[in-house]
């Protein structure tokens, strides 16, 4: 079949979170169908015009054609402050406001009618404004996360009256644009049940699927937790995203302190673009406490790491960045919050702690536990095995098109 694929941006390079997930996906569904992509790009990732063409190079082995569209509040300061106001001033979220663009509109039906797409994949909500675009076509719509719970989180973590207000403002600002535009697609892919359940609750009768996030585990590949070359903890993640950087600042002002306490000499590796200068004046103050930056590759950094610490307060969907741990073979410990959407189970492949004394006492127990700290890693490498390979991955969301499709074609008395 042929697919028309629209991305909040470019998935390159497959670094984490979204950028990752949609790399693979279409990686993926390369295999079985003509793929088109029309993606956003973000110049705060792609930074230089090698990168641009190194992305279309690599994702051009996997699409029969790709375009990209910048994305209009990143171009300046002025233009991301003019987001924001028009986010605060507007009925319609920022999300959404940030991705009108009038040039990905005349894209979608120049493709559309050039290449005879039978199906049109919509990455994330924002683009569900972009849906008369393909009127008559089949159409699915892809939530990562809910992202009406994911803002109203965010809101209860902010510290400052006024990102506290507009924040609460967007979440409900979002939840009305769910409500309103989830039902008009022929299928809501989320990435775990719990997500399903929610967006059903919002909108009842909503055909849902569940195409999990998944792992390389080719790329990362297990030792069972046995080579870490030194005592210490790790995360991961870009901290140009903010539930990112309240989770490494949580930890370290919260929990950090209480396990080094226990076990000193520990070492604490912040691994992710972008590391605020708060965090940079506690390492500047903590030996202890190695902040990288962007790294090409974590998986050196992990290797060494004798756990892995997920302090998540703020998310939705799933967390990559715990599925590569757990496919290296790694002990994690998690806050609820860090581990949803995933089918692991406390105490078998990961620990579970959500107040800053649970959390530092389960880290200690690992640490000073080898047989625990390997059972935890054997396990979460099975389960990433059998339930999260990109492979699986890909089978379920063809099989949801295949779905799509097969419903449009009897509704049209097309049975070819």
């Amino acid at each position: 079949m042929k697919i028309l694929f629209l991305s909040q941006i470019v998935p390159y390079p497959p670094h984490g979170g979204v950028l990752q997930r949609g790399f693979n996906i279409i990686r993926e569904i390369a295999k079985r169908n003509e793929l088109h992509l029309l993606a956003f790009n973000h110049p705060d990732v792609l930074k230089t015009e090698r990168l641009v063409e190194e992305s279309k190079a690599v994702l051009g082995a996997y699409c029969r054609t790709l375009e990209y569209v910048d994305l209009w509040p990143k171009r300046s300061e002025f233009h991301r402050y003019a987001g924001y106001l028009w986010g605060g001033l507007s009925g319609l979220p920022f999300s959404v406001l940030a991705h009108r663009s009038l040039r990905f509109r005349r894209a979608i039906a120049r493709i559309v009618k050039a290449e005879q797409v039978d199906i049109v994949h919509y990455d994330t909500l924002a683009l569900a404004q972009f849906r008369d675009m393909a009127e008559g076509l089949p159409k699915v719509l892809t939530h990562h996360n809910i992202e009406s719970q994911l803002m109203e989180r965010r809101s209860g973590s902010e510290s400052g009256i006024f990102a506290r207000t507009y924040t609460g403002l967007q979440a409900e600002k979002i939840r009305a644009y769910e409500m309103e535009e989830c039902g008009k697609f022929d299928l809501n892919i989320t990435v775990s049940d719990a997500d399903a359940a929610q967006l059903k609750t919002m909108v009842p009768g909503l055909r849902t699927a569940v195409v999990p996030n998944g792992v390389d585990i080719e790329y990362f590949m297990s030792d069972n937790g046995n080579s870490a070359m030194e005592p210490a903890l790790i995360y991961t993640g870009g901290m140009n995203m903010y539930a990112n950087r309240d989770a490494v600042l949580y930890f370290l002002e919260h929990i950090w302190q209480k396990i080094r306490a226990e076990i000193p000499g520990l070492r604490f590796y912040a691994v992710g673009q972008d590391p605020p200068p708060e965090l940079h004046k506690i390492a500047e103050k903590d030996i202890g406490v190695v902040v990288t930056g962007y790294v090409d590759d974590i998986r050196p950094y992990v290797t060494r790491s004798s756990v892995y610490v997920v302090p998540l307060r703020v998310g939705g969907g799933t967390r990559l960045k715990i599925l590569d741990a757990m496919a290296m073979g790694k002990a994690i410990v998690s806050t609820t919050i860090g581990a949803e959407g995933i089918d692991a189970t406390d105490g078998k492949n990961i620990l579970l702690a959500d107040n800053p004394e649970d959390f530092a006492a389960r880290v200690v127990t690992i640490l000073r536990t080898s047989d625990l700290r390997m059972n935890l890693g054997r396990e979460a490498r099975r389960l990433v095995e059998n339930e999260y390979s990109w492979g699986t991955v890909g089978k379920r969301l063809q099989e949801a098109y295949e779905d799509v499709l097969d419903r449009a074609r009897a509704k049209r008395g097309d049975w070819r």
